[in-house]
């Protein structure tokens, strides 16, 4: 009696996971990321000495990012981002920066659309196609060879992810865009 239970157990947990998709209205995600991040600052500490016309700058850093994502749609995300990052600096007394953006993003999760439409096997289950947009504030720390300043930043841009479940709840996840995410790449977990 114990192995049918154990047998009829089985084959309702694969049928259940198999037919999930990667992406619901209830899913709720957090992931953790490692890549490259372009904000613009407002400083013209440099640049007000010799014209007044290049008051923001976008430098590219390296970023740690922390992403949270809600559904509120089978195929509509709502969320945060934050992180920190930085770059060391390379021209005139500019040493580098760190920074810590705060923003939120909203995503349209497309492969999940696609798979409902088409009712054919594309793996929905584990694969999530989706793009969106971020928009976000924030501070940059800069240092100059004399001085620090705490700058205000501003981010925002489009961006398109992919993320991989190899188990599910466990996954893989990248990004390209612009703003918080030039690229991304790190693990995404499902709660």
């Amino acid at each position: 009696m114990k192995k049918i239970i154990s047998i009829i157990a089985l084959v309702v947990l694969s049928i259940t996971t198999s037919s999930a998709q990667a992406w619901e209205k209830n899913t709720r995600t957090l992931s953790l990321g490692f890549g490259a991040s372009q904000f613009f600052h407002l400083d013209n500490y440099y640049y007000s000495s010799s014209n007044n016309l290049r008051n923001w700058y976008s430098p590219t850093t390296g970023q740690l990012n922390f992403q949270g994502e809600f559904g509120v749609h089978k195929y509509v995300g709502i969320g945060f981002t934050t992180g920190i990052g930085g770059r060391a600096g390379l021209l005139y007394d500019y040493a580098g920066e760190i920074n810590i953006p705060i923003g939120m993003l909203v995503n349209f999760h497309f492969y999940q659309l696609i798979a409902n439409k088409t009712q054919k096997n594309i793996h929905a289950d584990k694969l999530d196609i989706y793009a969106g947009l971020g928009i976000g504030s924030g501070v940059a720390i800069t240092y100059y060879k004399n001085s620090t300043r705490v700058v205000p930043l501003a981010f925002g841009g489009l961006h398109a992810g992919i993320r991989y479940y190899f188990t599910p709840k466990v996954g893989l996840n990248g990004e390209v865009g612009w703003g918080k995410s030039i690229v991304n790449v790190g693990f995404v977990f499902k709660l």
